[in-house]
């Protein structure tokens, strides 16, 4: 039976000409997209952070969600929503996002074997697809405990 998620991205911005809370464009700004995607397995967590890079999913145990091993990397895949919700805490911390086989530090550029994504800034997220070809790896500025929040939502087109 199908079970489904419905992610919709709303982007807004006014002209640059406003007055107060102006933009970043000679023109208003209004993008808003809508889908719906069919979830077969949801899986969240909560994580704390390290300087060391950290595994928050890993392809081996995402490929292999089903007892029938049904998932196949690079056909199913799925989508990941990450935010950093270190705003407003004590300590709070940038945290990278890349991609590796295992854990690897992802803040020195250049001198890991891991590749970094992004950056999210205290109350930043992300919702983005993912292959299931290499693991999701998190590392930061600074070690910072329930830091993270994360969801891997699931589709497999084979079953």
């Amino acid at each position: 039976m199908a079970k489904y998620i419905t992610p919709t991205l709303t982007i807004t911005s006014k002209a640059h000409s406003t007055a107060s809370d102006s933009g970043p464009m000679t023109q208003a700004l209004a993008v808003s997209v809508t889908d719906t995607l069919d979830i077969t397995e949801v899986r969240q967590v909560i994580r704390d952070v390290t300087t060391a890079g950290t595994i928050i999913f890993d392809v081996n145990d995402a490929v292999n969600p089903f007892s029938d091993g049904t998932t196949v990397a690079g056909t199913d895949g799925g989508f990941v929503f990450i935010r950093n919700l270190t705003e407003g805490m004590t300590t709070t911390a940038d945290i990278y996002i890349g991609f590796n086989d295992g854990a690897g530090a992802l803040d020195d550029a250049g001198a890991q074997t891991a590749s970094r994504l992004m950056t999210l800034k205290p109350g930043e997220f992300s919702f983005f697809a993912w292959d299931l070809e290499k693991d999701i790896v998190v590392d930061a500025s600074a070690a910072v405990t329930g830091a993270l929040e994360a969801m891997l939502f699931l589709r497999t087109t084979s079953e």
